[in-house]
């Protein structure tokens, strides 16, 4: 449910696990927490604490924000903002030898040197291979020679997504497609990634298949493409996916039998059941 950005319902969830006193889910309670209320309330910040005691990176760096009201009012208690950040580089640097790959993440995110992501790219993280990527394709660091951009970030979007992260799955067949790729590669890649659940993929995916418009020559298949389409518009985590597929419904009915429909219905409920749930892939240390 976090995963959907349903930054409320996800909370007594969470909740149980992080009294229990389970780390990751008490640094995403309080994100949780955070994003539902647009701030770091003392609610928050008491489940950011208990996962930075268990050394959560991420939740020391959350400590660390200037902007919070308490730190802007020097009103936290315990340590400062960059008291926790001091501890944050420091436990990330003496993990990073150990080839933390996400120490060397945070150590980059904490400004302490584009070559930290680079190293935890090379190392086989696959969220900083997508991140590394993403950061080239948007025009970020230096090529001397002609093309090594675009051959870098197909590298790492393509390592990523071997790595089997579906939302890189995503971004390297969007890459693809835009910059002249193999069809059936591109096909690949897509179906890939919305079979793991990214969402934006599963729209993509279900209007291609229903040849709105045929760019990919996927079968056409109006049964899965409604099916997909469905389970999209009963999307109940924030953002739009839930509009986006009421939006395609009407388009991919048009040539559909009632009993088709009805097949439809049933594959969306077979998917349902035998892949991941749909999620954003919500980065994180984001938003």
């Amino acid at each position: 449910m976090y995963q959907q950005s349903d930054w409320y319902d996800s909370q007594p969830l969470l909740e149980s696990a992080a009294i229990a006193g389970d780390e990751t889910a008490q640094y995403y309670l309080a994100e949780a927490i955070r994003l539902s209320n647009r701030y770091t309330t003392d609610e928050a910040r008491k489940w950011y604490e208990a996962a930075a005691q268990q050394g959560n990176l991420y939740a020391m760096l959350r400590l660390s924000s200037k902007s919070d009201i308490c730190n802007e009012m020097k009103s936290c208690g315990g340590k400062s903002a960059d008291e926790w950040r001091e501890q944050a580089i420091q436990l990330a640097q003496e993990r990073a030898k150990n080839n933390d790959t996400e120490a060397m993440t945070v150590l980059f995110i904490t400004k302490q040197g584009f070559s930290w992501l680079e190293m935890a790219a090379e190392a086989g993280d696959h969220l900083a291979q997508n991140t590394l990527a993403g950061i080239y394709e948007d025009g970020e660091g230096w090529f001397i020679v002609p093309g090594s951009r675009e051959k870098t970030i197909q590298k790492w979007y393509k390592a990523s997504a071997e790595g089997g992260y579906p939302k890189a799955m995503y971004f390297y067949a969007n890459y693809l497609f835009e910059h002249g790729g193999r069809k059936e590669e591109v096909a690949y890649w897509l179906k890939k990634s919305a079979e793991g659940g990214y969402v934006s993929a599963v729209g993509n995916y279900a209007l291609s298949v229903a040849h709105i418009p045929n760019d990919l020559d996927y079968p056409k298949n109006l049964i899965e493409a409604y099916g997909l389409a469905y389970l999209l518009s009963k999307f109940e985590g924030g953002g739009t996916a839930a509009e986006d597929g009421e939006r395609m419904l009407p388009k991919i009915t048009e040539k559909m039998t009632k009993e088709d429909i009805k097949q439809g219905l049933l594959f969306a409920e077979e998917w349902k059941k035998t892949r991941p749930p749909l999620s954003y892939f919500v980065p994180v240390y984001g938003y």
